[in-house]
C-alpha cells in the first residue's frame, strides 16, 4: 500500500479536497492498559506512579480518560482500589508499635482529599448565613486612657512596619 506522501504526489490536486495529515506524535494508548491501570491501583499505586510506569506524564492519563470511556472507568476503579489498599494498610497497622499515624493520616489527606480532609462548616443562626455587623467608632467613644493606649499601639505597629522589626 502506498504512503500518504505517495498518494499526494500521484494525485491530481486541482479538484481534490485537502488531505488532513495527523499532527503530533501518535498516542501510545492501548486498550489493554485499562487492566494494567486497575492492577496497579489495587497495589496502592497513585496516578502519578501509574503514569511514570507507562512512561507518560499524568496529563496524558487524563487525556486518555477523556478520549476513551473504558480507560476513564479503569482510572476511576484504580483510584478506588488505591484508596482501599491504603485504608487496609492503615487499619492493619493501627496496633503496630511503630505505626506512624500522623504520616499515614497526612498521606491519606494528600491522596484522597474528598474523604480525608477535615471540613468545618460555619453558619449563622438556624443554619443561615453568618451576619456581619460593622460599627463606625468615634474618638468620643473612648476615654482618655483608652485613647492613649490605642495611640501607643498604633505608633508601635507603624514603627514595626517601617523597621521590619518583630519587637
Amino acid at each position: 500500500m502506498s504512503s500518504t506522501r505517495e498518494k499526494i504526489l500521484q494525485s491530481d490536486l486541482s479538484d481534490a479536497a485537502p488531505i488532513k495529515l495527523p499532527i503530533g506524535r501518535p498516542s501510545s494508548y492501548k486498550p489493554e492498559l485499562c487492566q494494567k491501570v486497575v492492577e496497579l491501583g489495587a497495589e496502592g499505586w497513585s496516578q502519578t506512579e501509574i503514569a511514570a510506569e507507562f512512561g507518560i506524564d499524568k496529563k496524558s492519563l487524563y487525556d486518555w480518560a477523556g478520549k476513551h470511556p473504558d480507560f476513564s472507568t479503569a482510572l476511576s476503579r484504580a483510584k478506588a482500589l488505591e484508596q482501599s489498599w491504603w485504608e487496609k494498610r492503615g487499619r492493619a497497622s493501627l496496633d503496630a508499635k511503630n505505626f506512624q499515624s500522623s504520616v499515614w493520616s497526612k498521606s491519606m489527606t494528600a491522596r484522597f482529599k474528598d474523604d480525608y480532609t477535615e471540613r468545618r462548616e460555619l453558619t449563622g443562626a438556624n443554619g443561615g448565613a453568618i451576619q456581619v455587623e460593622t460599627k463606625a467608632l468615634s474618638v468620643d467613644d473612648f476615654d482618655p486612657d483608652d485613647l492613649a493606649s490605642l495611640e501607643f499601639l498604633v505608633q508601635k505597629a507603624i514603627a514595626k512596619r517601617d523597621t521590619g522589626s518583630d519587637e
